[in-house]
């Protein structure tokens, strides 16, 4: 009897121990919704059901949430808390427990609890190096915000300098606009009273340069336009051939030691040293589209017939210009066809050098393009009927040096009576009065170039006023100032709020990555002033326009840390600096303390297991 008593016992605590279910892997923020209620039911967390709750964690599937299974991985979209004590607590897809693989969030093991495989509870020395390295983390952001902070002080000042230079600036400026006006009343005033004198000393030498003028100015106009013409078509040769040479030198295969190219590229560069500025506008011709071009040389030719077509003198010196210019391009293309058609016919095609060849290839199209040019020039000079028009220009020249060469003897000849009397018979001498419109031009072009300095001061300091600089003009004392990272072929060299360059550690070449256009945008259309755009560089070969987008990290110190090409030609540089830092992060009383208020939430560290290849491999 005693014996069936105890046994009876034994049985009724067995079975209220089996109604009770396990609560493994919830949440303890959620515990007191895992209570049975009255009718000893369970309701799923998303009301989608109730169930009996002696059948949580049944490893049975019943709510569609899968809130009834938190410790076992019977439904696939539950979730399974890990207590980490020791470390951070952490929470996993519940169809993770019991599946074989220690999961790397789970550093308590509590994930794989049915013994199939026993996973080391590393909590302890995670949680020490998660602390170690968010300790550290804290120590740069509060260096980091202190830096910014220094920046933030520095700027409020820098900005009252700014704003009282401006105030200077634009008072002199006013003074200086007065001076100017009253500075070219006076030359205007005198050099027509020159001009008067010179016309009443003779009048019919100005009545023969009209004659000429009216007789051999309309022939000039055409003569200059022409060389216009022609000119344009000898500048895009001479930059076509640059860039073939350029693209040799900087991109050939120096492995191969071809002789034929090896001469190439040291003529070429010895003309380099004596002509360093052709690489440049060739690069600015090949960044160039047509249309653009286009408009630009009609834009040339537009203001030279308003600058150039009014008389003799200044249409005369414009195609002397020309003409220099012409002879000038003209060798230039001989020395830069030669080299390239030496190239062609001596370089070693069994090399597969694909700079050489690409070049021979553009030698062959630039054949073609001139010869079209050519054709086109010479169809325009037979319509204007060339040869006659240079002799009728010979001869207009020919005939204003003789008048020159009058004027000049008749002026000399009045010189000694201009010295002692005056344009009105007063005390003042002519020579007096040519002394007088020297000094007033002299003080006119003074005050012009000073007033022209002025202006573009102080539009350059209210640019720098109005610009955004960041959360309490944080960029303000950096502006302009230029960071750069040695990258091994390349150099690249970051200017805060100003422009990024690539330069070449070869040969010192350097290419625009874009000037700074705007700051970047965070997800919600909000400007992020931790990335710089920097946009409209150099243009690629066959690509776009090279730009760089530089995004900032948290450091105390400025510098560039990597520099990566995406996408071609679209570079992205990550950079270290105050200016990601957390502004609100540092007290006032903060500048001694060891940490830093506010910061975001730890984030757990994986462990070294994790990184040793274990996946999880759902099946």
């Amino acid at each position: 009897m005693h014996l069936c008593s105890i046994s009876a016992v034994s049985l009724i605590a067995a079975l209220a121990s089996a109604s009770a279910p396990s609560l493994r892997g919830v949440d303890p923020l959620l515990l007191e919704k895992y209570v049975a209620d009255a009718q000893g039911n369970f309701a799923c967390l998303d009301g989608s059901a109730l169930i009996p709750f002696a059948r949580i964690n049944d490893d049975y599937c019943d709510c569609a949430d899968g809130s009834d299974e938190p410790g076992t991985s019977a439904c696939n979209n539950g979730s399974f808390y890990c207590a980490n004590e020791g470390h951070v607590a952490a929470r996993i897809s519940s169809s993770k427990v019991n599946d074989g693989i220690c999961d790397p969030q789970c550093c308590d093991g509590s994930d794989e609890w049915d013994g199939f495989i026993k996973c080391p509870n590393t909590c302890a020395e995670i949680g020490l190096r998660h602390r170690t390295a968010e300790a550290a983390r804290q120590a740069n952001e509060l260096r980091g915000a202190r830096r910014r902070r220094m920046l933030t002080q520095e700027a409020r000042g820098l900005r009252k300098e700014k704003q009282e230079e401006l105030e200077e600036k634009q008072a002199r400026l006013a003074v200086v606009e007065q001076q100017f006006t009253e500075a070219e009343a006076l030359k205007d005033d005198l050099e027509a009273r020159q001009k008067a004198a010179n016309e009443k000393a003779d009048s019919s030498l100005e009545r023969r340069r009209q004659k000429l003028e009216e007789q051999y100015l309309d022939d000039l106009n055409a003569y200059r336009r022409h060389l216009s013409f022609e000119l344009h078509r000898l500048r895009a040769h001479s930059d076509t051939l640059v860039l073939l040479l350029r693209s040799v030198r900087n991109d050939h295969n120096a492995e191969f030691n071809d002789a034929a190219v090896a001469q190439a590229i040291s003529e070429y560069s010895e003309f380099l040293e004596e002509h360093p500025y052709v690489e440049a506008a060739a690069l600015e011709y090949a960044n160039e589209e047509p249309a653009q071009r286009v408009e630009r040389e009609r834009a040339s030719d537009n203001d030279s017939e308003a600058q150039d077509s009014a008389s003799y003198a200044v249409c005369n010196a414009a195609i002397s210009i020309y003409e220099n210019e012409r002879s000038t391009v003209v060798a230039d293309i001989d020395f830069y066809y030669g080299l390239l058609d030496a190239l062609r016919k001596g370089y070693n095609k069994n090399y597969h050098d694909l700079a050489v060849k690409a070049a021979v290839v553009g030698l062959d199209d630039f054949d073609a393009l001139r010869e079209r040019d050519l054709n086109d020039v010479q169809v325009a000079a037979d319509a204007l009927g060339l040869d006659g028009l240079v002799q009728r220009v010979e001869e207009a020249r020919t005939a204003f040096e003789a008048l020159a060469s009058e004027e000049a003897a008749q002026l000399e000849s009045q010189g000694s009576e201009a010295k002692t009397v005056g344009p009105s018979g007063d005390d003042e001498s002519e020579h007096s009065l040519d002394d007088q419109v020297a000094e007033a031009r002299t003080r006119f072009w003074d005050l012009q170039s000073e007033k022209n300095t002025l202006r573009n001061a102080v539009s350059t300091l209210e640019e720098l006023l109005a610009k955004d600089l960041g959360p309490q003009d944080v960029y303000l004392p950096l502006n302009g100032q230029c960071y750069s990272l040695d990258a091994g072929e390349y150099t690249y060299e970051v200017c805060l709020l100003d422009r990024a360059t690539q330069i070449s550690n070869k040969d010192n070449s350097r290419q625009s990555l874009g000037s700074f256009t705007e700051f970047g945008k965070t997800a919600d259309g909000q400007v992020d002033h931790g990335v710089h755009r920097y946009l409209q560089g150099t243009k690629c070969w066959n690509g776009p326009h090279r730009s760089l987008t530089a995004t900032f990290e948290c450091a105390d110190e400025i510098s560039v840390l990597a520099v990566s090409e995406p996408e071609k030609c679209e570079y992205h540089a990550k950079m270290a600096g105050p200016f990601a830092c957390p502004a609100a992060g540092l007290s006032e009383d903060a500048e001694s303390a060891d940490v830093v208020d506010g910061l975001p939430e730890m984030t757990p560290i994986e462990p070294d297991y994790a990184k040793d290849g274990a996946v999880h491999d759902e099946l």
